[in-house]
């Protein structure tokens, strides 16, 4: 008889809610315990369809589960917390420790990057927990954290990733490529969906940031965010405006971007927001890369990873594929609890 595990889903955006679409067509022997925001949660033994289902539908309305009947306070969660539980966090939260969770034996696996991109006094103990994946956490279903962890643990140093890691900057340099002005190609990444609600969170380069920290350390450089130099994709001059007024003022950089864009074209070369990192710190910022090469030839929100190695060098191992979206996300963290079964389980 195969073992049963308890799934507790903290986070109910898009990914989440795809992750629970997901397990209703998966025969894996889990059963569904809680669901939880950063308001409250739902608890049951396990939660039943309606309850879920009225759940996602209030969620979709933009309710909180502590309007919801029968919801308790997040206080009620660590009575959850045993071997058999597999928490999954798809949220954006910033401060939740599961630390509690962890020393009880409960497996993990992360959608957000904020914990794993915190200072490393924090982080450390997730890179090396065996319970702990995060795959979805970097190029959303691609297999990129497996293929870096695999590399280092079969004895392979790590000498530098090199990637491009935010599909909404991509889509925006192919945009800027195809002749389109900064503040339409910014308008079009936010019209079709790909950037944050306020496009600044991704033109700041903080989430490549993320990523870039969470690469860092699982190729085993104990990095901080001030080891990493970010250049963002706009000025000081859009900074705190409300974002009707950031979309009219984009147009202030359309003459800049034109010009990076045109002299690289001159070049032979096109644009894209490149983060490199070594043991030594890291870059994250718009570069020019040859129009032939793997990097020039991405398009639209597709993401790039190069692994160099002792054994990959010169030529890098790489990883590339769509890197952003919500069915793709939630297909690397169901990509982690089957392995995570499977761990338990004794199979490969």
């Amino acid at each position: 008889m195969r073992k049963e595990f308890k799934i507790m889903l903290y986070g109910l955006g898009k990914v989440g809610r795809q992750v629970l679409a997901m397990l209703n067509h998966l025969d894996l022997p889990v059963a569904l315990a809680a669901l939880s925001d950063s308001s409250a949660c739902l608890t049951g033994d396990p939660l039943t369809s309606q309850l879920v289902e009225n759940a996602i539908r209030a969620k979709e309305a933009g309710e909180r589960l502590s309007h919801f009947p029968g919801s308790q306070p997040l206080s009620a969660l660590p009575a959850l917390f045993t071997e058999d539980l597999i928490i999954i966090d798809t949220s954006v939260v910033k401060d939740m420790d599961w630390k509690d969770a962890l020393n009880k034996g409960c497996r993990l696996v992360f959608a957000n990057k904020n914990a794993l991109s915190a200072p490393w006094r924090q982080a450390k103990h997730l890179f090396s927990n065996p319970n702990v994946r995060y795959e979805a956490t970097v190029g959303a279903g691609l297999p990129v954290i497996a293929s870096l962890a695999s590399q280092v643990a079969s004895g392979d140093p790590i000498t530098r990733v090199e990637g491009v890691m935010s599909g909404t900057l991509g889509f925006l340099c192919s945009r800027l490529e195809q002749g389109a002005s900064y503040s339409q190609a910014v308008r079009d990444a936010y019209d079709a969906g790909y950037t944050e609600p306020d496009p600044r969170d991704d033109l700041s380069g903080f989430d490549v940031l993320r990523k870039t920290l969470i690469l860092a350390r699982t190729a085993g450089w104990q990095m901080e965010k001030e080891e990493v130099e970010v250049l963002p994709l706009y000025d000081e001059r859009l900074l705190g405006m409300p974002l009707a007024d950031f979309f009219e003022a984009s147009a202030l950089l359309n003459a800049d971007y034109a010009a990076m864009a045109k002299t690289a074209a001159e070049n032979g070369n096109t644009l894209r927001y490149l983060a490199t990192v070594t043991a030594r710190g890291g870059r994250i910022g718009l570069r020019e890369v040859a129009e032939n090469s793997a990097l020039g030839a991405l398009n639209g929100p597709g993401n790039y990873f190069a692994f160099y190695s002792r054994n990959y060098n010169p030529d890098p191992l790489v990883i590339a594929g769509p890197g952003a979206g919500a069915t793709v996300t939630a297909n690397g963290v169901i990509n982690d609890i089957i392995a995570l079964i499977q761990k338990d389980s004794g199979r490969p």
